[in-house]
């Protein structure tokens, strides 16, 4: 297919790119400098300037969730008002559209997974934003995928992994919040699972992350097992932070599944892989 994806600069861009080629796809990939969603008339020349495109996969985004907070408007204008001039232009062009979307647009007050027609409520302004984009998707087009994805970490961008690994490495103490659970997710699974789902034709919404439930503690733990690194497990009140996260955020990957036909990696196995990457083991 011929692909043109925003964001391509991102964490999650910079995995997905090369997964698309790789599977013999043409992409145009554009980054934040490249094209400003935001701008209307730069959206419109831009889906326009790939020959006979089949796709747009939608990955810029504003990310900030704490920052969020304080400039509501910046986040509403890249995740809501820059998706719909997405939506928009892949509506005239008659082109589907994938947006990656979040685990955010749930308040975390129950129990069980999410599942993708669970009633949304973010807490968040990071969340509502997130889940404005998602409706402007929905309001200007029939054939569309909405993939919401949690806990996201990779090789190209700031993550998780990575902080607790260096501050471990350092022999600084750890400290992480044990009462919010949910499933960590590797770019490059999430990469896979975009590649493959494009493929279908089954358009909808979709929970995609890694498989497995696990709480930021526990992530830690399992980030830090083989240096040996105690951690000391805290409540969310005692690390308060601008934004409200869900406390359970676990997303029912069901239909995913049904649709790939395919397990998906755990956590731990795409954790373990990403280590690998991060020391310098896999080329």
């Amino acid at each position: 297919m011929k692909i043109l994806v925003t964001g391509a600069g991102g964490m999650l861009g910079q995995s997905l790119v090369p997964c698309l080629r790789t599977r013999g796809h043409k992409v145009q990939a554009f980054t934040r400098k490249e094209l400003d969603i935001t701008n209307f008339n730069q959206v419109q020349s831009a889906l326009a300037s790939l020959p006979e495109p089949n796709l747009v996969i939608h990955c810029a985004a504003y990310t900030k969730v704490d920052q969020a907070e304080s400039e509501p408007e910046i986040a509403y204008m890249v995740n809501g008002y820059g998706t719909e001039n997405v939506a928009i232009t892949c509506n005239k062009l008659g082109l589907p559209m994938v947006y990656v979307s979040t685990d955010y647009v749930f308040d975390g007050e129950g129990s069980c997974p999410y599942t993708p027609w669970d009633k949304t409520n973010p807490l968040s302004i990071y969340g509502k934003s997130k889940l404005a984009g998602e409706a402007a998707v929905q309001r200007h087009l029939n054939q569309f995928y909405i993939v919401r994805t949690s806990w996201l970490y990779g090789p190209h961008g700031k993550n998780f992994v990575d902080t607790i690994r260096s501050i471990a490495e350092q022999g600084k103490p750890l400290r992480v919040v044990c009462d919010q659970i949910g499933s960590p997710t590797f770019t490059i699974s999430l990469s896979t699972i975009i590649a493959d789902l494009v493929e279908t034709g089954r358009w909808g919404i979709y929970h995609a992350t890694d498989n497995g439930i696990a709480s930021w503690f526990e992530f830690a733990q399992e980030i830090v097992k083989d240096l040996g690194t105690p951690i000391t497990a805290i409540s969310t009140q005692e690390m308060p932070r601008p934004a409200a996260r869900p406390k359970y955020s676990v997303l029912d990957k069901a239909t995913l599944i049904s649709t790939l036909g395919r397990r998906l990696p755990s956590w731990q196995e795409s954790l373990h892989s990403y280590l690998q990457l991060r020391m310098g083991c896999l080329l």
